[in-house]
């Protein structure tokens, strides 16, 4: 665990105070959560409740009103005011209308429309603008307006139905027959209902009912007003933002609990207005997504939770009302008794919170002393006893299993530190006998190990009473003894149930007894050493002199011994078999390149033994520049990877670039063609001649030149051909009679596209040549050149390095352009392909997933082609950058190819020869002179020579005249 993390934690007395205070907080927080959650349930039924109760009361009020008004509607219907149409019979009848009018609040009026287009109208009058239109006196109560023949007279009367007035009204105009309520009562037997609409003359929100009469023709209406709707829903407010409304389902708002906001700007009821319109969108919300929904409901808008109802109303099933309350209003008596609860809880934590410190900090001195104790076995000090002391019994025994834990956890210390060291594998052997025999007190100890047929025999035996070389004797002598793995793992199992160890086997005696006289009483206990997947890798063997097994504990720490050991022995099984698997995979790579080419031989096999002399040689050296010069085991495998892996890369360079021995060799060798243009013409030197002789031309004349041709075509062909060898140099007179002998042509009738390949096709010119065409006997066609498809891995910025000229194509296989080449067999194309031979190499070793201790592979692999002046390839570096192993490296791979007698396009030198020539390539620069000088003073050149290279190149060599320079 690390410091930041021990940091952040707390001390166990505080632990203790602080659960002491949690387990009051949440006892206290589940009774303030509870009784909140009760009381805010409550008041929410409640809420509901009163949603109920406004519904059941406002259904009331209309229902009622509802049918007041349609049972005075059937009275009048059958009155006999829908038959007569005379001034006094109907005024006869203002008692009986203005019973019917006072008898309900809701209803403003009554009339008659006859089908003669007469009308008679009762009403109230509750405003004086009838007082003020009319001049009628201002105790004017009712109204009574007869339209007869087109005429009309108002009649104004007192509350006690004393006429006050008496008006005709020459303006007065109605069409009762284009009414809404006149054309649908005309439709209907039943008592018909219009929409809610402002009426126009007392400037009131209501609806009319109609009735039609058909015996006379007569329709019967009442006008009902519905603003007092809106003083109930005033009644049921019960905090500042709950929300009352009544709406149709067209989403006009009917009554508002806030009548104000129905008007309009002018402050007049000039017409209905849209749910949309109110001041409050929460009511918009709620008609677009809950009006059809007719129970309670629950939702969050703008962030703020709301409970609310939508219902509809019975007596007028046009009508909606929506009731809405913000839930924190409604609550707001249950966050108090939350937020008092809360303090109260609070002052019970801090007085209770001193006393809870104290004893708990009583409590926890012991442990906190035993933690001071630990830290010494935690720095691994087990130098200290631990004196803690304590009434408390957990914590005494706490405090003795810890010293017997301190103890154990020493000794395995001191068992894991050597066994996990840098070790070879006897020396890892040795340590687990030794730690074995020192923990268990044991006379001695055997490792026995599974062979690859699953025999187990000693690997390793170490008895106390002998010296080294006595035990190394003995375990040879016992490594002849085989025994199965079941048989001693039947054996172990049986120690193990009868708790006692058992007699060594009798094959053992012939040995011990040179070395101990009591043979008879020495008894083995054998532990398994079994690795991760069960797999029984061979046997611990703890040799005593008595039969008893150990205690307990200490049988379980020498199990715990044998099964660390057994991981240790699989780490180093493991790691020497990975070993072998990659010198295996390194050595079938390096095989299959020789054997790619007969050229390169066991050159990837050579190579790396004279890299390792001269490396040893370097590292005998006393004085001298190389005296401090040295390698570890990591480093010397890292050499011996980079050695046998320096010319990975020709696993991909093309086999017949690098086997090219003549200069138009490619997959085969075109001076068969070439030599086929020569027949060709000596084919048509005697053509010409037996056409001459035909045609009567004179036939020693004839005989002469062909005799000429014959022998000038035969001495050129000879001349190209020796050029094709590239033995010699090719001076300028040379090439110049080679590209006059490529001026002949030959004639050409076959089409030279036709049973090609469809990529040298599209490398032919595309003009279409009529034949027979007269055709050069050497050439440098366009489909002679090869262009690189994508990029090169030495392009510029490249991620390693490289900095190789690149050239323009990939290939160039013209016929003169080869034949020309002035030194060898390569062109410049060909030479570029071989060089990437180190190019691919180090690409090749660069993505190999080395570890740390091999990561410089891929540079001492790629370095053996570089020059001391940096002129090498491929990355043209300085001697400086490469390191020394790389140096060496070039040295080997020069003289292993100067003295190899494998390569048929060349002549092997001696060692005089081999020598004499790097020293040239020491005074160019391009090797290491140091080395150079060491490579023949400590006569490594000499120790290969006479392993590998033939007798008869082993010459004398003096090495003064190279030493001495």
């Amino acid at each position: 665990m690390s410091e930041t993390q021990v940091k952040h934690r707390f001390t166990l007395h505080f632990h203790i105070t602080t659960l002491f205070t949690v387990l009051i907080l949440f006892s206290s927080s589940l009774v303030g959560w509870y009784s909140y959650n009760q009381l805010s349930r409550s008041i929410i039924n409640s809420g509901k409740l009163i949603f109920n109760e406004a519904n059941e009361k406002l259904e009331k009020k209309v229902l009622t009103e509802s049918l007041y008004t349609r049972t005075m509607l059937k009275i009048l219907a059958s009155s006999e005011l829908t038959e007569s149409s005379k001034l006094k019979q109907k005024q006869s009848t203002t008692a009986q209308l203005k019973e019917m009018l006072d008898g309900s609040e809701s209803i403003k009026a009554l009339f008659i429309a006859y089908s003669n287009d007469d009308f008679f109208l009762f009403r109230k009058i509750d405003s004086g603008e009838y007082v003020q239109i009319f001049n009628a006196p201002a105790q004017s109560r009712y109204m009574l307006t007869q339209l007869n023949n087109g005429k009309a007279e108002h009649y104004f009367y007192d509350q006690n139905l004393v006429l006050t007035l008496k008006v005709k009204d020459p303006s007065y105009q109605l069409e009762t027959k284009s009414r809404p309520w006149y054309i649908e009562a005309q439709k209907s037997s039943q008592i018909t209902t219009t929409d809610a609409y402002v009426f126009y003359s007392s400037q009131e929100l209501g609806i009319t009912m109609a009735k039609y009469n058909p015996n006379h023709g007569a329709v019967i209406g009442a006008d009902y007003t519905v603003s007092d709707l809106s003083d109930l829903l005033k009644e049921f407010q019960s905090s500042p933002n709950s929300q009352q409304i009544i709406f149709n389902k067209s989403g006009q708002v009917i009554a508002y609990q806030n009548k104000k906001s129905l008007l309009s700007r002018s402050g007049k009821l000039d017409r209905l207005k849209l749910i949309s319109e109110m001041e409050h969108p929460v009511l918009q919300y709620v008609f677009e997504h809950y009006k059809n929904q007719h129970n309670s409901i629950q939702f969050i808008y703008n962030g703020r939770q709301w409970l609310g109802k939508v219902s509809r109303l019975r007596g007028n099933d046009d009508f909606y009302l929506a009731q809405l309350v913000p839930v924190d209003e409604l609550l707001a008596d249950a966050y108090q008794l939350r937020f008092e609860t809360t303090l109260i809880t609070l002052l019970i934590i801090l007085l209770t919170l001193p006393i809870a410190w104290y004893f708990s900090k009583i409590l926890t001195s012991p442990i906190r002393s035993l933690t001071k104790e630990l830290k010494f076995i935690k720095n691994f000090d087990f130098s200290r006893p631990i004196k803690t002391r304590t009434l408390i019994k957990e914590i005494n025994e706490l405090v003795t299993v810890t010293s017997d834990m301190k103890e154990t956890i020493s000794n395995f210390q001191d068992l894991s530190a050597s066994l996990v060291g840098k070790q070879s594998f006897q020396q890892l052997l040795e340590k687990i006998t030794h730690e074995t025999i020192s923990l268990s007190h044991a006379k001695g100890a055997v490792i026995l190990l599974a062979d690859k047929s699953n025999k187990l025999n000693a690997a390793f035996t170490n008895l106390s009473e002998l010296t080294d070389t006595q035990n190394n004797q003995l375990n040879t002598q016992l490594k002849t003894v085989d025994f199965t793995e079941q048989e001693l793992t039947v054996l172990s199992l049986k120690q193990n149930k009868d708790v006692s160890s058992t007699p060594l086997p009798e094959e053992f005696y012939p040995y011990l007894r040179k070395f101990f006289s009591n043979v008879d009483s020495l008894t083995w206990q054998l532990l398994p050493l079994t690795n991760r997947s069960g797999k029984c890798l061979g046997m611990l063997a703890v040799i005593n002199d008595h039969q008893e097994l150990n205690a307990q504990g200490k049988q379980s720490f020498i199990q715990a011994i044998a099964s660390f050991s057994a991981l240790a022995v699989e780490a180093q099984l493991l790691l020497a078999e990975q070993k072998s698997l990659l010198q295996s995979f390194i050595h079938l790579i390096a095989g299959a390149i020789d054997s790619q080419s007969a050229y390169t031989g066991g050159h990837c096999a050579r190579v790396p033994e004279l890299t390792k002399m001269l490396t040893q040689a370097a590292c005998r050296q006393e004085d001298g520049q190389f005296k401090d010069f040295s390698l570890n085991d990591e480093q010397w495998e890292e050499l011996h990877i980079a050695a046998w892996l320096h010319d990975c890369g020709k696993i991909v360079t093309p086999e017949y670039i690098v086997d090219k021995a003549t200069k138009l060799e490619t997959i085969y060798d075109r001076i068969h063609e070439v030599r086929m243009r020569f027949e060709l013409l000596k084919q048509q030197a005697n053509s010409s001649y037996w056409k001459g002789l035909a045609e009567g031309q004179n036939k020693s004349q004839l005989d002469k030149h062909r005799a000429v041709l014959l022998a000038t075509l035969d001495e050129e062909f000879e001349f190209v051909a020796e050029c094709n060898i590239g033995g010699e140099l090719m001076s300028n007179d040379k090439i110049q009679r080679l590209n006059k002998i490529a001026q002949r042509t030959w004639t050409r009738t076959l089409d030279n596209k036709l049973g090609i390949s469809r990529q040298e096709k599209l490398r032919h010119e595309q003009v279409q040549k009529h034949l027979p065409i007269e055709e050069p006997l050497l050439s440098d066609r366009s489909e002679h050149l090869i262009k690189r498809e994508h990029a090169e891995l030495t392009a510029p910025g490249n991620p390693w390095g490289f900095n190789m000229n690149t050239p323009q194509y990939r290939f160039n296989r013209g016929e003169l352009y080869n034949l020309s080449i002035q030194r060898g067999t390569l062109t410049d194309e060909d030479r570029f392909v071989i060089n990437g031979h180190m190019v691919h190499t180090i690409v090749m070793l660069s993505q190999l997933p080395f570890p740390k201790h091999l990561e410089n592979v891929p540079l001492i692999a790629g370095g053996h082609h570089e020059k001391i002046d940096g002129t090498g390839y491929p990355r043209a570096v300085p001697a400086q950058e490469l390191p020394v192993t790389a140096r060496m490296m070039v040295i080997a791979d020069i003289f292993e190819a100067l003295t190899a007698s494998d390569r048929p396009y060349k002549e092997r030198k001696t060692l005089s020869q081999s020598i004499k020539i790097m020293s040239f390539m020491v005074k160019d620069k391009h090797i290491d002179e140091q080395i150079f000088k060491l490579f023949l003073s400590s006569g490594t050149y000499l120790q290969y020579a006479q392993q590998y290279l033939l007798e008869e190149q082993i010459d004398e060599v003096d090495l003064s005249v190279y030493l001495d320079e």
